[in-house]
């Protein structure tokens, strides 16, 4: 009955004023239920009370716990713990058998397997990362290639 009433007013609160809407928020967080309200957990973690001991231990090592630093180190913590992030596919490359049969007896020795995976994994990098367009450089005198501005082109 309370987590109606509460849902009304903030329901109400949310159409007014900034101002207002601000407390809808703030009252949104609170939880009616035995407990408090439950710190939040990202819906890609597989293992949500593994990441809620990473979180704990990161607010016990850090003065600032809401900082670049302790989040890379949380989220590493969580990594050494065992866990695991949902829909994370990285690192999945597929070799093309026939690319990679190079002497064509129809089997990939141990060789063309490892040339043909370094490939396609170097192909899966330089797609995820987008191609490279050199801009000619300006001024008088030449600019050597390497000292040239690199301009990054997204794919899509």
């Amino acid at each position: 009955m309370a987590q109606k009433k509460l849902n009304k007013v903030i329901k109400g609160l949310k159409k007014a004023s900034n101002t207002h809407a601000q407390q809808a928020k703030t009252l949104q967080a609170i939880e009616l239920k035995k407990g408090g309200p439950a710190s939040k957990v990202p819906k890609n973690v597989a293992n949500p009370s593994l990441y809620r001991k990473a979180k704990a231990k990161a607010k016990a090592k850090f003065d600032v716990y809401p900082s670049a630093y302790a989040n890379g180190w949380m989220v590493q913590e969580y990594k050494r713990m065992g866990g695991k992030y949902k829909g994370a596919t990285g690192g999945e490359v597929t070799l093309d058998p026939e690319k990679s049969d190079l002497d064509n007896d129809g089997r990939l020795s141990r060789y063309e397997r490892k040339r043909g995976t370094a490939i396609a994994k170097s192909m899966a990098k330089k797609m995820n990362l987008g191609g490279t367009v050199m801009v000619q450089g300006r001024g008088c005198g030449a600019i050597m290639p390497n000292k040239q501005k690199k301009t990054r082109v997204p794919r899509g």
